[in-house]
């Protein structure tokens, strides 16, 4: 006698999807590198809320603009609003540099999620509002953020120093009085201001003052580099010290060492690097500033960066 087999049928289990989620990403421009980080936030966010089986993405907020702190993030306030609302029960985000700019930004746009009641989580710093304490996650996120705004400035230094270092670096053809930029960005000489500095040049070496310089210029009706009528003495003394005008620029490599990085002929220059140099041994020649043989003092006069005339035999040129 054959016996008879007993059979239950095991139905699925639906899960009620219970927890509706906010996903937010961010990036600061709409480069193509930019844009992949942004699809690569949203897919692992959208894995993240997929692996629990009571959540359930119910929209995803994107904002594509400017990390400066006051410009307009659409999409975060849409957000918070949702949360406000009750539409949005948990936030992922991928980390607090993607959701706050600063720490005020990101403190604020937390306690209003929470406020309304909320759950926030940031993917990489393992931060869940809903198992830490708000003192906890508020001093987390305050260092956190200073830690992040240390690695982001220490990056710039280094690929300013770095672009400093390689000649790339922008600085090299940063607009000075006497120069333009021709149709790929290199400087070029405007030759009506480069005659107002070969001019400067001149009178400093023929004994002139940067004071006396400024009231000839003035005199002459030659307009400052900002197109005033007046000049002032302290632009003339920076001019008589700027290399650029021999066509040779340096730039500081920006990342605290004190390196400095020069290119030779890098465009053609206003003044000769001798006419330069001369100015240079001017300057030092007008100095207050007098070494003894025991000793380094301060002449009594009050300091004039005119040369006394019975003092020029004593130097060589």
């Amino acid at each position: 006698m054959e016996r008879e087999l007993k059979i239950t049928r095991i139905d699925e289990i639906r899960v009620k999807k219970d927890f509706s989620v906010g996903i937010y990403a961010r990036v600061s421009t709409n480069r193509k590198e930019q844009l992949d980080s942004l699809a690569a936030q949203v897919s692992g966010l959208t894995r993240l809320a997929s692996s629990h089986l009571s959540w359930f993405v119910a929209d995803v907020f994107i904002d594509i603009g400017s990390a400066k702190t006051g410009s307009t993030r659409v999409e975060l306030e849409c957000m918070l609003t949702a949360c406000e609302r009750g539409s949005i029960d948990i936030v992922l985000t991928k980390s607090i540099s993607r959701f706050g700019r600063d720490t005020k930004e990101t403190l604020e746009a937390f306690r209003r999620i929470k406020n309304a009641g909320k759950r926030i989580i940031f993917e990489r710093e393992k931060i869940d509002s809903e198992s830490m304490g708000d003192e906890v996650i508020l001093s987390v996120l305050e260092s956190c953020e200073q830690a992040e705004n240390d690695w982001r400035s220490e990056n710039v230094r280094w690929g300013l120093s770095k672009r400093a270092h390689n000649g790339t670096s922008g600085l090299y053809n940063r607009l000075c009085y006497g120069f333009k930029k021709d149709e790929y960005g290199m400087l070029v000489i405007e030759e009506a201001q480069a005659e107002v500095v070969r001019r400067i040049y001149n009178l400093y070496l023929e004994g002139a003052t940067a004071l006396e310089i400024k009231r000839e210029l003035e005199r002459r009706g030659i307009k400052s580099p900002t197109g005033k009528d007046k000049w002032n003495k302290s632009t003339i003394e920076k001019m008589l010290v700027n290399r650029k005008y021999t066509g040779d620029v340096a730039t500081a490599g920006s990342d605290n060492t004190g390196n400095r990085y020069m290119i030779k002929e890098h465009h053609y220059g206003i003044i000769s690097k001798e006419m330069f140099e001369a100015v240079e041994l001017e300057m030092a020649c007008r100095s207050n500033v007098e070494e003894t043989e025991n000793r380094v003092k301060r002449k009594s006069t009050k300091y004039s960066s005119k040369r006394k005339k019975e003092t020029v035999t004593d130097y060589a040129y």
